[in-house]
C-alpha cells in the first residue's frame, strides 16, 4: 500500500510538473516591460549593440524592453542586480567576457558569481579589441610606438574599459611580450576610455573595433594593431599583433545575454530564440557591422561552451601577467 502511495505521488508530482511547463508555454510572454542591464556606461560597444537588440525585440514583441546602464567592477554591479531580480524573464544582464574573466581573478569573491548566479540565454556579439595611439605621441605603427616606450620608459599610458577586463590583461601581455613599460589607466567603462583618449589624458588606448572606428572618425589617433590571429574583416586595414611579430594578442571581445538562475528553461529559449531572429536579420546584422562588431547569434548552449572554451586563454594570460585584484 505504501509503495503504490508512493508511485501515485511520484505520479502526481510528474503530472503537476508537466502541467506547469504546458502552462508556461502556452501563457503569453512577454506581458510587460523586458529590462536589459548592460555592465557598461551609454555609447560603448555593449550599450551600442544591446540598443539595437531591444530595438528589434521591441518590434518583434510589441512589448517594450528597455536598456538600463550599470557599469561597474568588470560587470560585478549589473550581474548582482540581475541575479537579485526575479528569475521571471523579464530581467536580463548583457554581460562579456571580462566578467568570467573576473570570476578566474577573484575565485574566492562569492558576493556575486555569473557562473553560478546567472544561467546563459544567448551570445549577441564579437568584436576584435584595437590598440589606439594619440597622434599626440607621434607614431603611426606599432613598431613605432614600442620605440617610443622603449626610448622613454613609464612615460606611455594605456587606458581600459577597466581593471581586470580584457582590455587590461592586453595592455600587460603587451609591455611582457614588448619588454616595455606601461602606465595602464583603467576606466569604469569603455565610453570614459575613449573620452579620456580624445581629451589627451592617456597616450593610447585598448579598444572594441566600435570605439576604434569612433576614434579613427576623429582624425586624432592612430589604429596599430588589432587583437584577433588574423585581420578583421571590419577593420581590414588594421593588421594583427601576430602579423607584426607580437604573440599571445590573439583573442576577442564578445557580449551574451544572461537571466537569474532559477529562470525557467522555457523562458529562456523563448527569449534566445526571438534574439536569434533579430541577430540573424540583414538590418541588425548590418547595424552591427557598422558600429563595429559581429553578429553572434545562438543558443544558451553556444554562450556556455564560448565560456568554456575562453577559460584557456584567460587563466595562461592570469599567470603570465600576474595581474591580481587583491
Amino acid at each position: 500500500m505504501n509503495a503504490f502511495a508512493a508511485t501515485l505521488a511520484r505520479l502526481g508530482l510528474a503530472l503537476a510538473t508537466l502541467c506547469a511547463a504546458a502552462s508556461l508555454h502556452a501563457a503569453p510572454y512577454p506581458e510587460h516591460t523586458v529590462h536589459l542591464v548592460v555592465a557598461a556606461p551609454a555609447g560603448g560597444a555593449m550599450d551600442t549593440a544591446a540598443r539595437i537588440l531591444a530595438e528589434k525585440l521591441t518590434a518583434a514583441w510589441g512589448t517594450p524592453v528597455v536598456v538600463e546602464n550599470k557599469p561597474g567592477a568588470s560587470g560585478r554591479v549589473a550581474a548582482a542586480a540581475v541575479a537579485r531580480s526575479a528569475p521571471d524573464g523579464y530581467t536580463f544582464a548583457v554581460l562579456t567576457n571580462s566578467s568570467f574573466i573576473d570570476e578566474l581573478l577573484n575565485p574566492d569573491d562569492q558576493s556575486v558569481s555569473p557562473s553560478r548566479d546567472l544561467a546563459p540565454v544567448t551570445p549577441v556579439f564579437s568584436t576584435p579589441v584595437v590598440l589606439v595611439a594619440s597622434n599626440t605621441i607621434g607614431v603611426d605603427t606599432l613598431a613605432q610606438y614600442i620605440a617610443l616606450a622603449k626610448s622613454k620608459p613609464g612615460t606611455i599610458s594605456v587606458g581600459s574599459s577597466g581593471k581586470g577586463t580584457s582590455t587590461h590583461f592586453f595592455t600587460e601581455l603587451l609591455a611582457r611580450q614588448s619588454g616595455i613599460d606601461l602606465i595602464h589607466i583603467p576606466y569604469a567603462g569603455e565610453a570614459p576610455n575613449l573620452n579620456n583618449l580624445f581629451g589627451g589624458h592617456v597616450s593610447s588606448s585598448f579598444l572594441s573595433a566600435v570605439g576604434a572606428r569612433k576614434a579613427e572618425a576623429s582624425g586624432k589617433v592612430r589604429l596599430l594593431a588589432i587583437t584577433t590571429p588574423k585581420r578583421s574583416p571590419l577593420l581590414p586595414q588594421v593588421p594583427s599583433f601576430a602579423e607584426l611579430g607580437v604573440a599571445g594578442i590573439d583573442a576577442d571581445s564578445w557580449a551574451g545575454v544572461f537571466a537569474p538562475a532559477g529562470t525557467p528553461p522555457a523562458l529562456i529559449d523563448r527569449f534566445a530564440a526571438e534574439a536569434r531572429r533579430a541577430l540573424s536579420g540583414a538590418d541588425a546584422r548590418a547595424k552591427l557591422v557598422a558600429s563595429g562588431s559581429e553578429a553572434m547569434p545562438g543558443t544558451a548552449q553556444d554562450l556556455a561552451r564560448r565560456i568554456q572554451s575562453d577559460k584557456g586563454y584567460w587563466t595562461n594570460a592570469i599567470k603570465v601577467t600576474g595581474i591580481s585584484l587583491k
